[in-house]
């Protein structure tokens, strides 16, 4: 088995705990020596290079700049507010049904509770089925998977493709 870079970058930083095992590997080891030997090497070399200024500051894309808005845009606030009307609208629509279908239960014991949630089920699910469902129109022509796989990863790229021009970054 020969010395990892990883063993070897430890040994020459005076890191490694298997100083021992690593110093008998290489004594008998021609092949991990010569690496250490180029390792050493490159080292030497990078710390005899000149220190250079960067002409150019890397940390301004990432600061903030003062043109900036601190605000959200108007249209997107709006677009938030909205949408937090039609959840709550639909919470407010929704709960009277779901009211309904709660039943309250008193529970003398866990066994009661369960037969009687169990029974409140099979009620509800019956409500479900015998619930007017207006059937959905067959297509005249018959779709494989293909193209509805097709279909749903167009409708995706597009909606995906959508969002980025509609939120997109305006300078």
């Amino acid at each position: 088995m020969h010395l990892t870079d990883d063993q070897l970058n430890e040994y020459l930083d005076k890191e490694s705990s298997e100083r021992a095992q690593i110093e008998m590997h290489l004594d008998s080891c021609d092949d991990c020596a010569a690496r250490l030997s180029r390792l050493q090497d490159l080292f030497a070399e990078l710390e005899s290079l000149p220190e250079l200024a960067l002409t150019k500051s890397l940390a301004t894309p990432f600061s903030l700049r003062p043109s900036l808005p601190t605000q959200l845009p108007h249209w997107l606030s709006l677009t938030v507010i909205l949408q937090a009307a039609i959840a709550l609208v639909a919470l407010i629509i929704a709960a009277p049904f779901v009211i309904q279908l709660l039943p309250v239960v008193e529970l003398p014991s866990v066994s009661d509770a369960f037969i009687q949630l169990q029974s409140q089920w099979t009620i509800w699910l019956d409500m479900i089925l015998q619930f007017p469902m207006r059937t959905i129109p067959t297509l005249p022509f018959k779709l494989s998977s293909l193209y509805l796989m097709s279909a749903l990863a167009v409708v995706s790229v597009l909606w995906l493709v959508g969002n980025g021009l509609l939120l997109r970054n305006q300078r």
